[in-house]
């Protein structure tokens, strides 16, 4: 009877799985934005991008994830909640020096949902 349950379960993921494909990062980028950063439970991907200096960043964030999360930077600024299955896209003003930033969920920083900002020469 096991068996049997195990093998209609894995037929059954196969069929809802069946013809999907994963999606570049890239090719969801919206046209008024420079980097795309998707929210997942619990980690940003990439988790590290490279920002010329001085250029004001203009960044998509994308929550893939099952529950709310959102971005927020050590010199105060913050994206607001972003909800399962939407995104946005923020200015972060023009960087100077590299940062970090982070998830301010409770214990989504902790569980390391960070993103490293490293700011370039250009």
């Amino acid at each position: 009877m096991r068996r049997q349950r195990d093998v209609i379960a894995a037929a059954t993921l196969l069929a809802l799985t069946a013809g999907c494909v994963a999606e570049p990062l890239d090719a969801a980028l919206p046209d008024d934005a420079d980097v795309l950063v998707v929210a997942e439970d619990i980690f940003f991907a990439p988790d590290r991008i490279e920002v010329p200096a001085g250029e004001v960043v203009r960044l998509h964030l994308r929550n893939d994830g099952g529950i709310v999360h959102d971005l927020v930077l050590d010199d105060g600024w913050e994206s607001g909640d972003v909800l399962p299955g939407q995104g946005a896209t923020f200015e972060l003003g023009p960087r100077t020096t590299s940062t970090v930033a982070w998830c301010s969920i409770p214990g989504h920083r902790d569980a390391g949902m960070e993103l490293e900002i490293v700011v370039t020469d250009g």
